[in-house]
Formats: C-alpha cells, structure tokens, sequence
C-alpha cells in the first residue's frame, strides 16, 4: 500500500472509481462525500495524499490550490488533487485527455464544424476547450441561465456535435434528458460524461436515430489512468550533500508504507563496488552514466521513496525521466548544517579533501538548479 487516495464528490454512491483504481495500483481509494460546505475544510485538512475531484466541486478545488498545471490552469478547474509533503495543494486536470479520447471513440470529427455543449461548469469548460483545440469552427455552451439556454436552442439547430457534461440523465433519474435531439436535425455525434446508466435517455434516443454516440465510461477509464500516476507516483527525494536525503527516505517510507530505494546503494549493488572506487578509477562522467542507467531502471518502478545523489538529476534526461514517474521533492538545509554534516562523512567522492571549500563550489555551481524545483521541504 503506498498513497492515501480517493474520489471527492457531493453525491458518491454511483461511483465506479474504486473499482477502476483498484485495477490501476496498489494504493487506498476511498469515496468522499461531502457538502458544498465542508469541501474547503477537507481540502485543506483532509487526511489524504491524492484525491480525484468530480462534479460539483472541481472549480473550488481549483481555487484552492496553490499551484496547478498548464492544462488546469487554460480549464480553470482540476480533478486531481495532490497535497504535497510541505502541506501545500498542486492541482491538474486529466479530464481533458479522457474527453478527447471520448471524441474519438465517437468517430467525431470537430473540424470545422458546429458543437454544442450542454453545461457550463468545469465538465463542460473542459469539454468545449478540446474541442477548440480539435479545430472546430464554432463551440457553444448552453446553460440554463446564460445567453444560450435551453429556451433558444433553435438557434444551434446546425450543431454537427452535441456533448451533455450536465448530470441530467444520471442514476437514479435514468428516464431525463437534458434535451431533446429534434432540436439538433444535423447532429452527426452525440456524446454523453454520464456513466451511470450505460446508455442514458439520450444515447438511446441518439441510437434509434442511427447518429453516432458514445457514454462516459470510456473517459471515466481514460482519465482514471492518467490520473494513477499520480497515485502511483515515486516519490524522488533531492537535495545536496548532506541534506539528509537517506534519513528523510527511510522515515517517509516508513510512514507511508511504501517501498525505499536509496539511489547511490543500488548503484554500488549494480556495480559490485563503492561509489568511491568508482570514482577513484573512472572519474565522475563515469560515474554520471553509471548513475543515469540505475536511475532509469528504478523510475520503472512505482510507488517507491526514492533518496537521490546530489547530482543525479542535472542531466536533463534524468530530470525529465524522474518528473514524468514520479514528484521530484527538494530537501532545503542550511549551508552550515550541510557543512557540520559532510565534514563528519569520509564517503563523498566530491568532498573528499577541504569539504568546506568543496561545498561551497559545489553548491555555486548547483545553485540555480536545485533553486527550480518547487515542491519544497526543509528536514527537521
């Protein structure tokens, strides 16, 4: 068992999450259902490590988080939720991969057509911001209280693509639909996020009229697996010699049940020999590629505390190849308690003779790099 996990919504009990993440990692995946206003407690304080966030609360997850990704940031909203070690929440949104391959198990071709989107809370900004990027001609929302609305649908009657993100239509209320297609006489595909009941009123009627359909259970699964990374996640503790980066680990994955590796013991393992030695006979950009390959095959694992060398991450490959399995954490630690440290150790290649004036170049020149991560704790 590695994270706490779970699924964060108003009304649960409809859920197939559990069932889908249990196929996806070993991690804890509980339901959470809260009301409107206890979801800001929760967030804050909730004892959980990642949450997906569902209808109606994703746009006030988003608000509450104090950093998010690129493609939450364009949505305004996010369905994952991950609280960092320092305490603070960093928000993404994989809905947006899951509805664009909605789209394209429907057969729907966006381009240069006319969508309407039924909903406009953060289900429907994510639907209508794919297809935009899908290249279609002209995206409309339809709310019930805004310029279009359900009383003037006459006016999108040339809608090639209609896409329901409302939650009319979801058990237990399985005979409403949000509308009717009559009014849509040119639809080609109709697409519905409602999983619950497989098909909804408006795929049925979608069907008995020969147009092209598709339910939500296809996203809920699409997005459920770019959303298990994070779950899954390794999690790399980074810093500089002396920071602490072993002792941390050991504890993190003491409380958090999961597997440690500690990077510099797994190359020794690999290797047959210390790192010292290794050193000794060929120099550091030996020991960089016999470090990058360790690192590579550990970042295939999951779920694991991962205590880094102090250098293993400044090849850009390396770094990449850890931020895409896992959350890179920084260990901060004062200079003179980096330096109490390192000069009580005899087992660093690169401190090995006057460890003060070697720190403190070591550090000059690694300043800016380790200044880029930012998820960030300072170990006690």
């Amino acid at each position: 068992m590695s994270f706490k996990c779970g699924l964060l919504g108003e009304k649960l009990g409809h859920s197939r999450s559990p069932e889908i993440h249990r196929s996806l990692g070993d991690y804890e995946y509980l339901l959470y259902e809260k009301k409107p206003e206890e979801v800001e407690d929760f967030l804050l304080r909730g004892n959980y490590d990642v949450l997906n966030v569902t209808i109606p609360y994703k746009r006030t997850a988003f608000a509450l988080c104090d950093e998010v990704s690129p493609v939450a940031a364009e949505l305004g909203n996010v369905n994952v939720v991950v609280k960092r070690l320092d305490g603070k929440l960093f928000g993404d949104n994989t809905d947006a991969y899951g509805f664009g391959e909605l789209v394209k198990a429907a057969g729907a071709d966006a381009a240069g057509r006319k969508c309407v989107v039924l909903g406009s809370g953060g289900a429907g900004a994510t639907a209508a911001a794919v297809l935009r990027r899908l290249g279609a001609a002209k995206v409309v929302t339809v709310s019930r209280g805004g310029e279009d609305n359900y009383g003037n649908l006459g006016h999108h009657a040339d809608a090639a693509i209609v896409v329901n993100a409302t939650p009319v239509g979801m058990f237990p209320n399985c005979d409403a639909a949000p509308v009717s297609l009559d009014a849509f006489p040119r639809c080609e595909a109709v697409i519905d996020l409602i999983y619950n009941p497989s098909p909804t009123k408006l795929l049925a009627d979608a069907a008995s009229r020969k147009i092209a359909n598709v339910g939500g259970a296809l996203m809920l699964e699409a997005q459920a697996r770019r959303a298990s990374v994070h779950m899954n996640a390794n999690l790399y503790l980074y810093g500089a010699p002396g920071s602490g980066k072993s002792t941390y680990a050991r504890r993190l994955a003491a409380e958090k049940a999961m597997p440690l590796v500690d990077l510099d013991a797994e190359i020794e393992r690999m290797e047959g020999r210390k790192i010292r030695e290794i050193f000794a006979a060929e120099g550091e950009a030996a020991f960089r590629r016999i470090e990058k390959a360790a690192l590579k095959r550990v970042a295939a694992g999951r779920g694991q505390v991962v205590a880094l060398g102090g250098g293993a991450l400044l090849d850009p490959e390396s770094r990449s190849l850890a931020e895409s399995t896992g959350r890179v954490v920084f260990l901060e630690c004062p200079e003179d308690e980096l330096l109490r440290r390192v000069s009580r150790s005899r087992d660093r290649p690169l401190l090995a003779d006057d460890a003060a004036a070697r720190l403190e170049e070591l550090l000059r020149g690694r300043k800016s790099h380790y200044a880029s991560f930012s998820e960030r704790i300072v170990p006690r």
